[in-house]
């Protein structure tokens, strides 16, 4: 029989650091099967309870953990290349055998527009608001530059040839907050605001806006109107939903958020279809939808993500409730069920670390609450966790493995 995939995320620099033996002994004694290992990262500061080597850690904003094609010198922008080892080949064939030795399943786990390196690198391709200021942290898809590196990065993946799945993450638009780098926003405002304030206007966008006669300036000013009001009068906003967005400017807004979901659909077909060249490789999709306050719009979410389109192009389905709140978890579970309609395979993200997870107890509720529609679950995130959660995480899918 087929083993549920049971998976544990970690990093490059946790085999590098401490040795492919350990996250090998990690895996086995949470009692998992899988690997999930990214490929490309943004930035962070992160504590790293047990690495031998450090326990505060910068990765280096934006970098790529593997040696790219020679796509990569011709570019208009260049990733830097990760100096964690200086044989990237290497490292990724002997860590994948050492993974087929021990029937641990490896999979690459890639970031997509998700990448302030990039972006504060070059503000150009970033995402710009409705005042033209850049989002570093997210890249905009309306680029044919962006689009391109992660076209050519994943043929690289693809050719190393050495993962029995891809994980995708964040070819998506982000929130308006998140965790930027000092980021300090010192007021309030309600859910529908901040959505706004996370709308792209590059040039790009724009002009894509004209190409399909929609009047972009015109939504700009709409957006700047409300929130102008709002921060002077918050009292008399009356909160918007995804029914108030479909009539507003006549029915413009919501043309303009058709073209935003396309720019999505076209970068996920187009790297999917590179990953697909590799008939062995799954293709698996990281989920933050649950997470979103304004909910779906039927099945698409404010990050642009629209299932409708996106679940044909992917064997499996990873959503994230990364809520402290059980009731909260159970609530959004039962939408996003709803919405997936079993149309594939579903493989919860779970936090095995702090805030959302406590103690063993905690993991088990949680668990719990998939255990009966789930195809497997994942853990986040072997760098971050101490030792004895992965105890927890064994007994957890003990009591609570996938039964579908």
């Amino acid at each position: 029989m087929k083993l549920k995939p049971l998976a544990l995320f970690c990093y490059p620099w946790d085999v590098i650091d401490e040795g492919g033996d350990k996250l090998i002994e990690a895996v086995n004694r949470a009692g998992l099967n899988t690997i999930y290992i990214t490929v490309n990262y943004h930035s962070g500061m992160f504590f790293l309870p047990h690495n031998p080597n450090k326990k505060i850690y910068f990765p280096l904003p934006g970098a790529l953990y593997l040696e790219p094609n020679s796509w990569h010198n011709r570019h208009y922008f260049t990733s830097p290349i990760s100096d964690l080892t200086n044989n990237w080949t290497s490292f990724w064939q002997s860590f994948s055998l050492k993974c087929k030795e021990n029937n641990i399943q490896l999979c690459a786990w890639m970031l997509g527009l998700h990448n302030s390196g990039i972006g504060n690198n070059h503000p150009e391709l970033a995402v710009h608001n409705a005042w033209n200021d850049p989002i570093t942290h997210t890249l905009c898809p309306f680029n044919k530059e962006v689009v391109d590196h992660f076209v050519n990065f994943a043929k690289d993946i693809s050719e190393l040839d050495v993962f029995d799945k891809i994980l995708i993450e964040s070819l998506e638009y982000l929130p308006m907050r998140h965790g930027h780098h000092h980021e300090v926003v010192g007021v309030n405002f309600s859910d529908d605001i901040e959505f706004l304030l996370s709308l792209n206007f590059s040039n790009k966008c724009m002009a894509e806006l004209k190409q399909n006669s929609i009047d972009g300036e015109k939504i700009k000013k709409w957006i700047k109107n409300i929130i102008s009001n709002f921060f002077n009068d918050k009292k008399s906003h009356n909160i918007l939903d995804w029914n108030d967005f479909t009539k507003i400017l006549d029915g413009n807004f919501l043309e303009y958020l058709k073209i935003r979901e396309k720019s999505i659909t076209d970068i996920n077909t187009l790297v999917i279809n590179e990953f697909r060249k590799n008939k062995k490789t799954k293709i698996g999709l990281l989920d933050f939808g649950p997470l979103y306050s304004l909910g779906p719009n039927k099945r698409t979410w404010q990050n642009g993500v629209n299932l409708d389109t996106i679940l044909p192009l992917i064997d499996e389905i990873h959503p994230t409730f990364y809520f402290t709140d059980l009731e909260m978890i159970k609530s959004k579970f039962k939408i996003y069920k709803e919405i997936i309609r079993d149309e594939k395979k579903m493989i919860p993200a779970i936090r095995a670390i702090l805030p959302q997870t406590t103690n063993e107890e905690n993991l088990i509720q949680q668990l719990e609450v998939f255990s009966f529609y789930s195809h497997g679950f994942s853990f986040y995130n072997y760098s971050f966790m101490n030792l004895e959660n992965l105890d927890w995480i064994k007994n957890a899918i003990s009591l609570n493995l996938p039964q579908n």
